[in-house]
C-alpha cells in the first residue's frame, strides 16, 4: 500500500462526520507512510444557522471560522505521527477540495459522508457526492 498512496486530502468542516474521516484518513496515511493535507474550505456565502456563527466584528471571517473548526480536531492531530499540512481556503467546498487534489497530485481523498446537515445540503448539495464525481483521484467516504 505504501507505493499506492503517498498523498491524502482530508477535508474537515467541524462536523462529527469529518472528525471520523480524519481519524480514518490518518490511519490510512500511517499504514502507507503518506502525507496528509488537512483542508478547511470556508464557504463564500457566510455562516449557516446552527452550524457556526458569524465572526465577531473586526475579526477576519475566514481565519476566525477556521480556528473554530481546527479547535475540534486539534487533539487528534496532536496524537498522530503522520506528516500533515493544514490548508485553509475560501470558496465552494467540493470545487476547492478537487482543485487541491489536482494541484498536489493526491492519490486519495478521505471525506465524511455528511457535514452541514439538511440546510447545508439544501443550499450546497452534498459535498461528498460532488467530490466523488469530480475528483481527479480515488475518494473514500466515511460514515
Amino acid at each position: 500500500m505504501e507505493k499506492l498512496i503517498q498523498k491524502l486530502i482530508i477535508p474537515i468542516d467541524g462536523s462529527p462526520s469529518s472528525a471520523k474521516a480524519l481519524e480514518f484518513g490518518l490511519a490510512i496515511a500511517k499504514a502507507s507512510n503518506a502525507k496528509c493535507y488537512i483542508v478547511e474550505v470556508i464557504e463564500d456565502f457566510g455562516p449557516l444557522p446552527g452550524y457556526y456563527d458569524a465572526a465577531p466584528v473586526g475579526k477576519d471571517r475566514v481565519k476566525w471560522i477556521s480556528e473554530q473548526r481546527f479547535e475540534k480536531i486539534h487533539p487528534i492531530l496532536d496524537e498522530t505521527t503522520v506528516k500533515w499540512d493544514r490548508v485553509v481556503v475560501e470558496g465552494y467546498p467540493a470545487e476547492e477540495i478537487c482543485k487541491l487534489a489536482e494541484k498536489e497530485k493526491a492519490d486519495l481523498i478521505v471525506i465524511g459522508s455528511r457535514g452541514h446537515g439538511i440546510l447545508g445540503r439544501f443550499i450546497m448539495g452534498s459535498v461528498s457526492d460532488r467530490v466523488v464525481h469530480y475528483a481527479p483521484c480515488s475518494v473514500t467516504i466515511v460514515r
